[in-house]
């Protein structure tokens, strides 16, 4: 196997025999100067065809654990699930769950406002994403909330073909919701870097959702007076985005949802701010 990209000491780009790009883990295998052949393929622990090269940032950024945690829940997956999963599905559930991570450390809960039309219309995806929550509370030695479930029931789901007409509709709400972005913070956001990816996937959970029953969690209360007096230029952000979809279609924010926007805005602005 050729690898003809570090991206870290623990990973690179490699070209297979066939000619197939992809990207490997293996301790030291990005260190000796590239390119070069590496003939001892033992030392590859694992490799990911076919990902999309703004997702190699996160390689630095996810720890080699929740990595290895997210390939095992997809692996899982797919044996499970009929239809294909986008390959970049381990990077981008990676990437959840170390923002899972990071909320509990901080004893943040985000309760996702579909939670019951995934329960119902997705039991497939629910089961793995119930046993995923098992297996990285033991892998992290943590205790995520069983709500946490839900996230990752919807990258499974996020991560199967939709009909174009979905896609489309979808595309332009998020076009336009990035647009208000832009113009509450004088920013131009780059598009095709991972930071907007990652943003438009948590925002693409909101629109999927069909129905609202419940408002905000009693956990949350407090966390959302405090973190609109922290972020008032977010959260009045929030609010034009929250009169768009009312005026375009036909519902609004409530608080959580507001809440779990502005955690996801103030992470894309500062990222896109430091660049």
């Amino acid at each position: 196997m050729l690898v003809i990209k570090k991206l870290n000491n623990n990973a690179a780009l490699c070209v297979d025999d066939n000619g197939n790009q992809l990207i490997a883990l293996g301790k030291g295998i990005g260190f000796p100067k590239t390119p070069y052949e590496l003939k001892d393929l033992s030392l590859v622990d694992k490799t990911f065809y076919g990902v999309n090269a703004k997702y190699y940032g996160l390689i630095d950024e996810i720890p080699e654990d929740i990595m290895f945690i997210s390939s095992h829940i997809v692996d899982e997956a797919k044996m499970t699930i009929d239809k294909e999963l986008n390959p970049n599905i381990v990077f981008t559930l990676a990437d959840h769950i170390k923002f899972a991570y990071e909320r509990y450390k901080k004893n943040i809960l985000i309760k996702l406002p579909f939670d019951y039309d995934i329960r119902q219309r997705y039991p497939e995806e629910m089961k793995i994403a119930q046993e995923a929550i098992t297996y990285i509370n033991e892998k992290l030695k943590i205790t995520l909330d069983p709500k946490e479930s839900y996230g990752i029931a919807l990258h499974l789901v996020m991560s199967q073909n939709f009909t174009d007409e979905e896609v489309i509709n979808e595309s332009n709400v998020i076009n336009k919701v990035t647009q208000i972005i832009e113009d509450c913070f004088a920013i131009s956001i780059d598009k095709s870097g991972f930071n907007y990816s990652r943003f438009a996937s948590h925002l693409s959970f909101l629109l999927k959702r069909q129905t609202k029953n419940e408002m905000i969690s009693s956990e949350n209360g407090l966390l959302f007076a405090s973190v609109i007096k922290e972020y008032p230029d977010t959260y009045e952000c929030v609010k034009k985005i929250d009169e768009y979809l009312r005026k375009n279609l036909g519902w609004g924010l409530d608080e959580e949802e507001q809440l779990y926007l502005i955690l996801h805005i103030n992470r894309l602005k500062s990222r896109e701010i430091s660049q």
